[in-house]
């Protein structure tokens, strides 16, 4: 299992780096990533789109994809865009 802690804001200024982090992370098949949201303070619309691309990107290599939910704010935003439907949100990460 690979865990990734976000912190601050995931707006088109830290896409970049959050980018990075990921594609220098190499998850082995059938492998689980879980992003752990809940130190997140701000996401917008790049960093929806980043969290939906990696999702996207971990199940398609045959992993599973696993979003610990932020605070209150960033889980509204997640909720009105429909992003949340789309992912596993759970409130704690899994044990390892």
């Amino acid at each position: 299992m690979r865990l990734l802690r976000l912190t601050g804001e995931l707006d088109m200024a830290g896409v970049d780096q959050f980018e990075r982090l990921l594609a220098a992370d190499q998850i082995p098949q059938t492998g689980t990533f879980v992003l752990d949201l809940r130190k997140l303070t701000f996401i917008d619309s790049s960093g929806l789109r980043a969290v939906i691309m990696a999702d996207q990107r971990v199940r398609s290599e045959g992993g599973r994809f696993i979003v610990v939910r932020g605070p209150e704010r960033v889980n509204q935003v997640m909720e009105m865009t429909g992003v949340a439907q789309h992912l596993e949100l759970v409130d704690e990460p899994p044990a390892a």
